[in-house]
């Protein structure tokens, strides 16, 4: 049993480890799956719980598996673990029987798995956790309660903090379709595209219609939005990279758009409610510095609200699209000969930079920010390492030595007492 206790900590805590760091890393991601969920059980109202809900589910999984794999507080965190893997496990038996979403989100937008190995892979949580919950009795303590708590507390803060920096900036590590480094013309002109059609969304007098592209309506039908779905009528999957960008009129200028000679900077807007008067200001301003520099700024509306005071070409695409491109609501994405260089948030813009960037050679500047990516996974896994194995190691040592000091006193006590 030692060794089958040791075996299902190690699996509950780093699956529990990978899986809520890499929701921390980009909690916008998260929060989108979440959304996806409450759609497909017909709880779209409760939209507003999705962020919130994210980032407390990214916390949780990872305390899960930090405390679990170290052992702290076994009988809380083992507890945790087995209603956690529970209900996840019904879930996902329940998404692989009627497809609801295509793809769990488990591991955000890292690893992919279809909801068959989603609901396999709890199985095998879920016996692990069975056996650390029943067995979180011969788990010994290696803190003292007070210490257990110091950690607890720590282990938060770090997590919270990379939570944090995602939302007021971006993912420290880009997982998704656009990552830096993605040529997206040889994307969109590779063989497996024309699997895939798109459908457009057009309104008249408050009714909406779908039309494609050989079927355009005329000019009396207001554009709303496109989607992208696979030949067979299902959407597209996460697998898919779905780019299409579409002008007031509805007609496709995404390779128009991409396959510039120039350096053109992509704006994603997916929230218009928070794109305030100075916001579209800020934008306007950032636009006349890319000009004056002989770049190109084109904004991308992910949504089918109208969009006022914005100086620069204004164009349409579908939500997944504008959101994926980039995390930030109105954040920048630089491409160069149709190759995704940089991305920066909406609280980041490059203004008194933009003319050494312009300059850097792209491959360069792209190469950076993957090393950068590397350097801060290596980093955090120094880090985590350090939190479970180090600070375990030396938390034992000092609270058996604790203990050994205190049984110690308890007995020269009672042979004092007996002497007297």
């Amino acid at each position: 049993m030692i060794i089958i206790r040791a075996i299902s900590r190690f699996v509950i805590g780093v699956t529990f480890i990978l899986s809520g760091f890499l929701k921390a890393m980009d909690p916008v991601g998260g929060a989108l799956k979440i959304d996806e969920y409450l759609k497909a059980f017909h709880l779209g109202f409760l939209d507003f719980i999705s962020m919130p809900f994210a980032v407390l589910l990214a916390c949780m999984e990872f305390l899960i598996g930090v405390c679990v794999l170290k052992g702290i507080k076994m009988r809380f965190f083992s507890t945790a673990s087995l209603i956690f893997t529970s209900f996840f496990t019904l879930l996902t038996l329940y998404s692989a029987i009627f497809n609801p979403v295509q793809d769990c989100g488990c591991f955000g937008e890292a690893i992919h798995l279809s909801n068959w190995q989603t609901f396999y892979k709890n199985i095998v949580l879920l016996a692990c956790a069975l056996i650390i919950c029943f067995q979180r009795d011969k788990f010994k303590p290696i803190a003292a309660h007070i210490w257990e708590k110091i950690y607890i507390t720590a282990y938060t803060s770090f997590i919270f903090a990379i939570i944090t920096y995602a939302l007021i900036f971006l993912p420290q590590i880009d997982f998704g379709q656009f990552k830096p480094g993605t040529d997206l013309m040889a994307e969109l002109d590779s063989s497996a595209q024309p699997e895939y059609q798109s459908t457009f969304i057009y309104s008249k007098d408050g009714i909406e219609r779908e039309f494609t592209l050989e079927n355009l309506p005329d000019s009396t039908w207001n554009f709303v939005e496109t989607r992208t779905i696979i030949s067979n009528g299902s959407e597209s999957d996460a697998g898919t990279l779905n780019f299409i960008v579409r002008d007031s009129q509805g007609q496709d200028v995404t390779h128009h758009i991409i396959g510039t000679n120039q350096p053109t900077f992509l704006l994603s807007i997916y929230n218009p409610d928070n794109l305030e008067m100075r916001k579209m200001e800020s934008i306007n301003r950032l636009g006349d510095s890319l000009a004056a520099s002989g770049a190109l700024l084109y904004l991308l509306n992910g949504t089918s609200e109208e969009i006022g005071g914005a100086a620069y070409p204004l164009f349409q695409t579908d939500y997944k699209t504008a959101i994926a491109l980039n995390r930030s609501n109105c954040g920048i994405t630089y491409l160069n000969d149709g190759i995704i260089a940089k991305k920066w948030s909406a609280n980041s813009y490059p203004f008194t930079k933009i003319g050494k960037i312009l300059s850097e050679d792209a491959e360069i500047l792209t190469a950076n920010v993957i090393m950068k990516e590397q350097l801060f996974a290596e980093l955090c896994i120094v880090i985590i390492l350090f939190m479970i194995l180090i600070v375990r190691f030396i938390s034992k040592r000092v609270y058996f030595k604790y203990l050994s000091g205190k049984v110690m006193e308890t007995s020269a006590e009672q042979n004092g007492n007996e002497q007297k």
